[in-house]
């Protein structure tokens, strides 16, 4: 980079601190204000704040890679994490279950389900944890690419790289907790919109048959090719595991996590039904920036012959390429930043908050609020600087890593996390014995280099088995404190049949809702890739299902918060 793209970049850290010093005494009021913006943050702000979180420079390092290497399955093959599928389940119902619940983390939210005898307090601990090891793995994943990416563009290594960027996403999301990760996350959405719109034009202007021809996987139906490092392992019987890669997406979401802990965060912090609608369709909306983003390094990189040795440094060499002139290249590279910096700060503020609100508090339960901030302060330290050392101890390969988090890790806990919405008889002991199981499964699993879907399948399968059990020979959770869950809450699943009669309609139209939710995200994020590609008829044979789709959408947003309320 020269001097003007220096200058931006300045200029852009520069400016999140300001806004994070800005709202530095909003976030100091108390951990629901630090946590949660004190539930008063407007929908566009917590949607736009979502897109920002789901996208980094981590994901999309590893995205580009699997686009580059297997053309238009790399979409699918994404389904394990990347499409991010419980966006749609939460549009449909998830995301106002969350906010009907009035809690701060979904460990807290365990006394409500569970109540505050011995086995909420353990499901509550157990859950706290899960996050715990989730936020830490993530902020491992996201320091390994972020020191690949800026170590390229800034004359330091990779290592100096990493610590540069963990030091100033701590300070700023300590500053001013969820107050600034939302507002700089707004701030840096349009960084992130305007460098996604570039780079999909320009790769718009040089697709052609001959750079299609060359594209392994760039039709449907093409051979998926079989290559050497075990990281990019050829995916034999796609569809198979495309089902288990969907069914795992819908599963996190179905749990109520995400996969993250910042998802659900979003609508604890959300006011009421309709706003969790309206977030979450604009979560999808503006996340759909990300794919021809994505889409066009890749088809970059294939027209100037780059990342053949490694295609995880396709960005970065597409960003050194003449694709990208003094300035413009300063702009996209701190667009990428922002990207890698709105998820990084959403990650530690919500792990912080589980550390604070249902580790630290139970254990201290005086402490004051001022305590609970300096708790929070603590809390991310810790978070950022274990995830600093396991990133320049063991991060090799940025895709190797997110296929541990996403193939591994999150099965151990997607089972239980479900079962506690959908059916009245499971119990905080079942829901401990099988997060337990789940995650002593994925590691006693790691040692055997299974394929992904048996190693998604026999993890849940072992987790549903020992949450099943667990529930069935310990004692039911108290049909008060299940009454009242249901009252407030209103799920669906296996309650009391005289429970859910008042609610049969709501019900109904959640069912319905949901697959139409799903088939929506997928189209609103596949017809910018297709226009791309420059693929004429399915782009409005499917636009026009699409226009379909999100009139109905909108209609049903409208209609159904205002009958549920």
């Amino acid at each position: 980079m020269q001097g003007p793209d220096y200058a931006i970049l300045i200029t852009y850290l520069v400016g999140l601190l300001g806004i994070s010093l800005y709202l530095a005494r909003k976030a100091a009021q108390g951990s629901e204000a630090y946590f949660l913006g004190g539930r008063s943050m407007p929908w566009w702000a917590l949607g736009a704040s979502g897109m920002s979180s789901n996208l980094d420079a981590a994901g999309t390092m590893t995205i580009i890679t699997l686009l580059y290497t297997y053309g238009l399955h790399g979409f699918f093959i994404e389904m394990r994490g990347g499409v991010v599928l419980p966006i749609a389940v939460f549009l449909a119902f998830m995301g106002k279950w969350h906010q009907r619940s009035g809690v701060m983390t979904t460990a807290e939210w365990m006394r409500l389900r569970f109540g505050e005898g011995w086995q909420g307090r353990a499901a509550r601990a157990t859950a706290a944890v899960t996050y715990l090891v989730i936020t830490i793995a993530m902020v491992v994943f996201f320091l390994a690419a972020a020191g690949k990416f800026l170590a390229v563009f800034l004359p330091f290594d990779p290592t100096a790289c990493a610590v540069a960027m963990a030091v100033v996403a701590l300070v700023y999301t300590m500053i001013s907790g969820l107050y600034g990760v939302v507002w700089t996350d707004v701030f840096q959405a349009f960084l992130i919109g305007g460098a996604a719109l570039y780079v999909a034009v320009r790769a718009f202007l040089v697709v052609d048959a001959e750079l299609l021809a060359s594209w392994p996987g760039a039709a449907f139906n093409d051979a998926l090719p079989r290559l050497q490092d075990p990281d990019l392992a050829p995916y034999e019987f796609f569809f198979l595991f495309l089902l288990f890669w969907a069914g795992k997406g819908i599963l996190e979401g179905l749990g109520g996590s995400g996969g993250s802990a910042y998802m659900a965060q979003r609508f604890y912090a959300a006011k009421d039904d309709l706003t969790c609608r309206k977030l979450s369709m604009l979560w999808a909306v503006l996340f759909a920036f990300r794919w021809p983003m994505v889409l066009g390094f890749a088809i970059i990189a294939l027209h100037l012959g780059l990342g053949r040795d490694d295609p995880e440094r396709i960005l970065p060499l597409v960003l050194q390429s003449e694709f990208f002139p003094v300035g413009l290249r300063g702009l996209v590279v701190a667009a990428i930043f922002a990207a890698s910096m709105s998820t990084f700060d959403s990650t530690i503020n919500a792990g912080a908050s589980y550390v604070v609100r249902d580790l630290v508090k139970p254990l201290l339960p005086g402490l004051h609020r001022r305590g609970e901030v300096t708790a929070s302060y603590l809390a991310s330290a810790f978070i950022v600087g274990l995830g600093l050392t396991l990133s320049l101890a063991f991060a090799d390969s940025v895709v190797g890593v997110w296929t541990a988090i996403v193939i591994q890790l999150f099965p151990a806990f997607l089972v239980p996390f479900a079962l506690r919405w959908f059916w009245g008889r499971f119990n905080g002991a079942g829901f401990t014995i099988g997060v337990t199981a789940g995650f002593a499964a994925a590691i006693g699993l790691s040692f055997l280099h299974l394929n992904e879907a048996a190693t998604l399948g026999l993890i849940g399968g072992i987790s549903l088995a020992f949450s099943i059990g667990g529930a069935l020979l310990t004692p039911a959770t108290d049909p008060a404190t299940c009454r009242r869950f249901y009252e407030q809450i209103r799920p669906l699943g296996r309650w009391p049949a005289e429970w859910k009669r008042p609610h049969a309609r709501e019900h109904h139209a959640d069912l319905i809702r949901l697959p139409i939710a799903l088939l929506w995200q997928l189209l609103t994020f596949l017809l910018p890739m297709l226009l791309v590609l420059h693929k004429w008829t399915s782009f409005l044979v499917l636009g026009v299902l699409y226009a379909g789709l999100s009139a109905w959408l909108l209609r049903e947003v409208r209609r159904g918060a205002a009958g549920e309320a």
